[in-house]
C-alpha cells in the first residue's frame, strides 16, 4: 500500500526546514507536504476534491495552532466540517495540533473542534525528531482508520 502524505501547516520557516531535514534524513520512507498557512492547505483540499484529482492524499496532517489570518483552531474546524469524498474521509483524518502553547483554553478548543491530539513543539532538535517520528509512526502505520466509502458502496449500503 502507497504511503499517504503527512500535510505540515505552519507559518514559521525556520520549523518548516527543520521538519523538512527530519523527513528527509531520519523519514525518507514518507512523503510531506509543507503549507505555510491555513489558506494555502484549505485551498489545496478544494483542488482535491475534484474527482479528477490524482495526486496523493494526506493519511496525516501537523497543524501550527497560532498562525495570522485564519489559525490552527480555525483550520482543523474547516477541516473537520469540509465534506468526505469518495477518496479522501475530511473527517476522520488525523489531525495533529503541533504548538508552542499550553493553555487550557487552547488544548480544550482544539480537542472540542476535533483534534487527534496536541502536543508542545520541542526546542530541542533531537527531541523533535523523536516526536516526529513517533507521530508518524503511529498515525500512518500503526493506527487504523475507516476508509473512504466509494459511490458503489454507499449506493448498495442505501439499498439494504
Amino acid at each position: 500500500m502507497e504511503k499517504k502524505e503527512v500535510y505540515l501547516v505552519d507559518d514559521s520557516a525556520d520549523h518548516r526546514l527543520l521538519v523538512r531535514t527530519i523527513f528527509k534524513e531520519f523519514l525518507p520512507n514518507y512523503h510531506v507536504r509543507f503549507f505555510q498557512g491555513a489558506s494555502e492547505l484549505y485551498q489545496f483540499m478544494i483542488l482535491q476534491s475534484s474527482p479528477e484529482y490524482a495526486g496523493r492524499r494526506p493519511g496525516l496532517i501537523i497543524l501550527d495552532l497560532k498562525m495570522p489570518n485564519i489559525d490552527g483552531y480555525d483550520l482543523l474546524r474547516l477541516l473537520r466540517k469540509t465534506p468526505d469524498n469518495h477518496v479522501t474521509r475530511w473527517s476522520t483524518i488525523p489531525v495533529i495540533i503541533l504548538t508552542h502553547s499550553s493553555s487550557d483554553v487552547d488544548i480544550q478548543k482544539c480537542y472540542e473542534a476535533g483534534a487527534s491530539s496536541f502536543m508542545i513543539k520541542p526546542v530541542e532538535f533531537e527531541e523533535l525528531r523523536f516526536l516526529i517520528e513517533t507521530i508518524c509512526h503511529y498515525w500512518l502505520d500503526y493506527n487504523l482508520l475507516p476508509q473512504a466509502k466509494t459511490p458503489e458502496t454507499r449506493l448498495k449500503e442505501s439499498e439494504n
